[in-house]
């Protein structure tokens, strides 16, 4: 079958409030930087296409006490630029290490067998709060030879496990004169209101105060803030079941649906329409003595094929399972079945919220 299925479930299982909210004053933080790879097998940058790369590297043999009067001549094919992220957990130190995705920005074929020289990382401020450098790990495979090439995955991307120490710590305050707050990851009227009534069932009423449906502000009423933020986000908690949802991809044909989503019954028409094109060349050659030239003719045949229809019942479908094996029952290409579930929601025939990406 080509279509895909994810099933999302979507039950209200219990948890924690710690998964559903994240602490203001704590939030993760997003480091980038620029820096070069070196020591490609020759899959690096074309300096004379990429000026910024050739640019990097003079720089850095400057700073290193090495002087080149005559760069013209310098095109290595063993480096390449590259942009280096990473995001820092909150409360994270200095001294501590966190994880590099490296990019590249010219037009490197792959970053496979690559070092990333040191880089210093920046945050939104413009504070360089980490370094990164290492070996690269890179997924993708590129190759070519001959015009022709080959390439699996991204290979123009990578990653360094833990490549990146933090020089500074980011700074967090997640309590101030007692008072904090918990930002809901998905805002919601019934999710802050349930999550203010069990914090205030445990701690007393007025601990915790809803103001918004994204937020819910918290008094420690003197006990120990780490404590006391630590008891409430190991609350248990039953978040009420997620709204039916379908989420289609258009560009991969990828379809996922929460277990809210149901199925009525309904009734599909389902057929393909092929036209094959196919071009010929002739020669058209002069009779004897005629003067005429000999020339290269295009020959072509349209042929076009609709095969029959397929009508299917698609039953009632009460469960994911259900409604998955109903829908693969039709038997359609990724795309035809987008148009599909469009049209059964158009129908009232499915139950859930079409949300295309």
């Amino acid at each position: 079958m080509l279509a895909v299925f994810c099933a999302a479930m979507a039950r209200a299982d219990s948890t924690t409030i710690d998964q559903l909210v994240t602490v203001a004053g704590a939030p993760t933080n997003q480091l980038y930087g620029y820096g070069l790879v070196v020591g490609l097998p020759g899959t690096g940058d074309q300096t004379t296409e990429v000026p910024y790369t050739q640019q990097s590297i003079l720089n850095m043999l400057r700073n290193m006490g090495i002087s080149l009067p005559n760069v013209t001549s310098m095109q290595p094919n063993d480096v390449a630029s590259v942009m280096v992220t990473a995001e820092v957990p909150a409360f994270a130190h200095a001294g501590q290490r966190v994880d590099v995705t490296v990019s590249a920005v010219g037009n490197a074929a792959s970053l496979a067998g690559g070092v990333l020289l040191p880089t210093p990382m920046r945050g939104g401020n413009g504070v360089v709060y980490a370094q990164a450098q290492g070996p690269l790990l890179v997924s993708g495979f590129a190759s070519s030879a001959g015009g022709t090439s080959t390439s699996v995955n991204v290979p123009t991307v990578g990653s360094l496990p833990g490549g990146a120490i933090l020089a500074n710590t980011i700074p967090a305050d997640y309590n101030v004169n007692g008072m904090s707050a918990l930002l809901l990851d998905t805002p919601s009227f019934q999710t802050a209101q349930q999550i203010t009534d069990v914090i205030n069932a445990r701690y007393g009423s007025g601990t915790a105060n809803a103001t918004s449906p994204g937020e819910i502000d918290l008094t420690a009423q003197g006990r120990d803030p780490m404590r006391f933020m630590a008891g409430v986000l190991s609350l248990p908690i039953t978040p009420p079941a997620q709204a039916p949802t379908i989420i289609v991809d258009a560009q991969s044909g990828t379809i996922v649906m929460n277990a809210g989503v149901t199925l009525g019954p309904a009734v599909v028409s389902h057929g393909d329409l092929t036209v094959n094109i196919q071009t010929t060349t002739g020669v058209s050659q002069p009779g004897p003595f005629s003067n005429g030239s000999t020339v290269a003719v295009q020959n072509t045949a349209v042929s076009a094929k609709q095969p029959k229809a397929d009508v299917i019942n698609l039953p009632r479908a009460a469960t994911l399972q259900d409604v998955a094996a109903a829908l693969n029952a039709v038997g359609a290409t990724p795309s035809d079945l987008i148009a599909i579930i469009e049209a059964l929601k158009q129908a009232g025939a499915i139950n859930g919220t079409i949300k295309v990406i």
